[in-house]
């Protein structure tokens, strides 16, 4: 071998060296960061389940009206306190109370709160709107409407929950707008928000965007309206069943309809070409009906769609007036087979306690 090529071998094999060398610096520089890292979020866990340990005896149990001095609040101890504080709340349904208020004030927590607003984390960000809708400071309004139109639905559905806490005058201005834009918040959620907040908060808007709305989004603000002020809704729900042709709109009609004077409205639908309303207008005055009522039932009985047959019969059970003696009697009465079976099937399901 030739001195050049023993050279080069000699620069390749010092090479490698020093890359195994840096090779294993790194790892080892891994290795430490990696363990630091542990130790830290190990250190912070243990910080935050003491600040919770301290905190909930006094948050949770101190009875209503009691009043007992706060210790003070350390800066570490801040999340394990705001987890106290909403788990607090959780209960109350959006409420809150005189003595979770003047905890707050004693230990400051308003203006601990946001710098969470701004952390890197999704957690801390999320736990913070949380909280300052459960303090209802006015002052933090502004900041939580800002995460209103966050990417995340759980971020800005908590937002808008905070937003309605705070002051559901002027935020139900900022809810309704969304609920029709953000079709990925959860319908669930929406109602859930609503129902925390009093009727005369949010009826006339809700009302007034129900009849704005197009007809893809009126009849998912129809469910709402109806939901925070059966009231409210009547009107609409009346004008819309007199009038509309648009199948969604009908079917959501007779899910939410609880007036019995709007009935006259409903009974026309059982001859309705679409099965699906002959059958929800069957189970509309399952929930509604008067005595009579159980005649028009009677008769679709016989629909050629079993599911309107099976929605009829139940129906008949549910009215209040139709015992199980009289769905015996209807029964015997009966020429068709197809509907002799579907009372058999009804009343086996009855006698079973299947009345779903």
């Amino acid at each position: 071998m030739s001195l050049g090529n023993l050279g080069d071998a000699a620069w390749i094999v010092q090479f490698a060296l020093w890359l195994g060398v840096a090779v294993m610096v790194m790892t080892a520089l891994m290795l430490s960061v990696t363990l630091v890292m542990r130790r830290s979020a190990l250190r912070l866990a243990r910080i935050h389940e003491r600040a919770v340990a301290r905190w909930r005896p006094l948050v949770l149990a101190l009875p209503d009206g009691a009043s007992t001095a706060m210790p003070a609040l350390s800066d570490e101890e801040v999340p394990g306190f705001i987890r106290v504080w909403n788990e607090a709340h959780e209960p109350l349904r959006g409420a809150s109370t005189a003595n979770l208020a003047r905890i707050a004030g004693e230990v400051g927590l308003e203006s601990r709160l946001y710098p969470f607003l701004h952390s890197s984390s999704f957690h801390d960000r999320v736990v913070a709107v949380v909280a300052l809708g459960h303090t209802r400071s006015s002052s933090g309004f502004t900041l939580v409407a800002g995460f209103l139109d966050d990417r995340s639905p759980i971020m800005s559905l908590c937002a808008a929950r905070a937003l309605m806490q705070i002051d559901p005058q002027r935020g139900v201005l900022q809810l309704v707008p969304r609920i029709v834009q953000r079709a990925d918040w959860s319908l669930g959620s929406i109602a859930a928000i609503l129902q925390e907040c009093a009727e005369a908060d949010v009826a006339a808007p809700l009302r007034d965007a129900t009849l704005r709305a197009d007809a893809a989004t009126r009849p998912r603000l129809l469910r709402f309206l109806a939901g925070v002020s059966p009231a409210a809704a009547a009107p609409i729900i009346r004008a819309e069943l007199s009038a509309t042709d648009d199948e969604e709109m009908i079917s959501a009609c007779l899910q939410v309809i609880t007036n019995q004077a709007d009935l006259d409205c409903v009974r026309p639908l059982l001859a309705q070409p679409r099965w699906h309303l002959r059958m929800q207008a069957a189970v509309t005055l399952g929930r509604l009906g008067v005595p009579g009522d159980e005649q028009r039932l009677i008769e679709l009985l016989t629909d050629r769609q079993w599911w309107v047959r099976y929605r009829a019969a139940r129906a008949l059970v549910s009215l209040g007036f139709v015992g199980n003696e009289r769905m015996r009697t209807i029964q015997a009465a009966q020429s068709d087979a197809f509907a002799r079976d579907i009372i058999e099937h009804v009343l086996a399901e009855f006698a079973i306690g299947d009345m779903t």
